[in-house]
């Protein structure tokens, strides 16, 4: 079997860059919310729209790198829904990742954030909203409920929700980036007993390269 320095340098590359290549999966950066993808449901919607145009609430902002959803009620009636253009994978990840900052007038407890699947079965996770009560966005994860049928692979869309039925309180939050992220026991980050594998495998192949040129050489 030939060796070379070369195909050793690949395969330690390829090691390294495997616990990295699933880690997370960006649903939006809210850079640029409203869309034509975008859909606002019921006082999330500029008329009250019970079925949902693209039209947001007065109070709602494009900020700079984030979106504002100020006045709006928690009622599970109102909400925001992103539609991908396509299907996105997210198969291993299953935590729910938010950037967001705490306005001032909220009174809503919690926010809920949904996934879709093309035939509708869902995945949610729950946030509250005094996480996010820092100076600046702060970023939380939090575990995903899937229902039983959820294909991981064919993920549609996103709702952003107060989600309590007949809510009445007022939810302010800015939203900065959104994302599914692998478990908390797959870290991003290789073991140090890994490099330390990785470097043994890197030097015996340079030793091996440096021995065959050698011999050539004689």
């Amino acid at each position: 079997m030939k060796l070379n320095l070369k195909s050793v340098l690949l395969a330690a590359v390829a090691l390294l860059a495997l616990p990295l290549a699933r880690a997370q999966l960006t649903l939006h950066n809210f850079s640029a919310f409203e869309s034509a993808n975008t859909v606002f449901v019921g006082d999330w919607e500029l008329t009250g729209d019970t079925i949902g145009t693209g039209s947001p609430r007065s109070g709602f902002a494009q900020g700079a790198g984030f979106y504002t959803f100020a006045g709006g009620s928690n009622s599970d009636t109102a909400s925001a829904f992103y539609f991908f253009d396509a299907p996105l994978n997210m198969t291993g990840l299953s935590l729910l990742q938010v950037s967001a900052r705490l306005l001032a007038g909220n009174t809503a407890p919690t926010f809920t954030i949904s996934l879709f699947d093309s035939l509708g079965e869902s995945a949610f996770a729950v946030f509250s909203t005094a996480a996010f009560a820092g100076p600046g966005f702060t970023t939380l994860s939090a575990a995903l409920t899937f229902s039983p049928g959820f294909d991981r692979a064919d993920l549609s869309s996103f709702q952003i929700s107060g989600n309590v039925l007949g809510g009445s309180a007022t939810l302010g939050i800015s939203l900065d980036h959104l994302a599914v992220a692998a478990p908390r026991a797959l870290t991003a980050v290789p073991e140090p007993a890994a490099y330390g594998w990785v470097s043994v495998a890197i030097l015996g192949g340079a030793i091996v390269f440096s021995r065959k040129k050698r011999r050539r050489a004689e």
